[in-house]
């Protein structure tokens, strides 16, 4: 039985459509995506948005979680039993993944306590299970009851910082939140990359479900670089005909380890820009960042109060990054530009 299933209501049921133990499923982009230029030393900019809902059927005990991730061409499935990992690297391999390279977002349910903080979290992964950064995540109602949620993705080359915004609901209203650290991508992946979305079920389940994904990356592949290892282990299948710009394909893993292609799910691609900027320290990158928007064409706008009222939840407090010479800063969502 595979490991995912693709509906044909045109979801992804990642860990099927049942309540099962011990699954792991993954979907990924049947295109590789080109993560830095050795020649050039250049990193790619790249925006990814996903909705998504993990359902327990009410059930208050559930398991494991999903993850958008980066890995080496070559990676494969790893063979597991457990949820710990989210499918993304062995059992044994939690805490250092060598033989599975990757860096991923966790939007982890289960908690492992030697590798997780309390409570559901989203977490940044560096070849481990333990993150580099994490925060508590408000999504039990969310869980217990099916709802959907949404998560965006950003990286940004120039000052190296991978964000992630995502929705919560707290006392059963929908709320935002944020998370980040820098990381320079290129020291943990090769320049060529595959990516998706992957998640599990161990000792407890729930139903990981994918509604839509668009993906965006700013440099293209060079055709120059070899590579030394076939992505999976099945063998040859046709790639899906593709539709324009909008459309992308998807690669669903099977328990095997290897992969069947499905065409025809178009989704639409997006640009979504996220510019962090942490402390005083990080001026003088955060100049040159600014500097290379406007050699891309991207320059600034106004916006009305009103769009500003709505972007920062009516100036919420808890959306409030901190206080300058200038007044308080808030984060906010623009949702006409899909821009943090």
């Amino acid at each position: 039985m595979p490991y995912a299933s693709f509906r044909c209501n045109q979801v992804i049921q990642l860990t099927g459509n049942q309540l099962t133990l011990e699954y792991v499923g993954q979907a990924t982009y049947f295109k590789l995506m080109q993560l830095w230029d050795k020649y050039s030393g250049n990193l790619t900019d790249f925006t990814t948005h996903f909705s998504f809902a993990i359902d327990s059927q009410n059930r208050s005990v559930y398991g494991d979680g999903l993850a958008f991730f980066l890995a080496p061409v070559s990676s494969k499935i790893p063979k597991t039993k457990g949820g710990s990992t989210i499918g993304l690297t062995h059992d044994d391999q939690a805490l250092d993944s060598k033989d599975n390279p990757f860096v991923a977002v966790e939007f982890d349910i289960y908690r492992n306590v030697y590798l997780d903080p309390p409570g559901e979290h989203v977490g940044i992964d560096l070849n481990s299970l333990k993150s580099v950064a994490n925060i508590s995540w408000y999504i039990y109602i969310a869980i217990k009851e099916g709802k959907r949620n949404e998560a965006w993705i950003s990286y940004n080359s120039c000052s190296h910082n991978l964000s992630v915004f995502f929705t919560g609901f707290r006392y059963n209203v929908p709320i935002r939140q944020f998370l980040s650290t820098n990381v320079d991508l290129s020291h943990f992946l090769p320049e060529l990359v595959t990516f998706g979305l992957s998640a599990s079920t161990g000792n407890s389940s729930a139903i990981h479900t994918i509604y839509s994904w668009d993906f965006s990356s700013s440099l293209e592949i060079d055709d120059n670089i070899t590579i030394t290892k076939d992505p999976v282990s099945s063998p040859n299948i046709p790639a899906p005909n593709q539709r324009k710009n909008n459309a992308l394909g998807l690669a669903v893993g099977l328990g095997s380890g290897g992969f069947v292609l499905v065409g025809g799910l178009a989704l639409v691609l997006f640009a979504l820009w996220k510019r962090s900027r942490r402390n005083e320290e990080e001026d003088y990158v955060l100049d040159d960042c600014i500097d290379e928007e406007f050699k891309r064409g991207r320059r600034p706008r106004k916006f009305s109060y009103n769009e500003l009222v709505h972007a920062t939840n009516d100036f919420d407090e808890k959306e409030k990054l901190g206080q300058g010479g200038f007044g308080a800063v808030y984060r906010g969502l623009l949702r006409d530009s899909n821009t943090l």
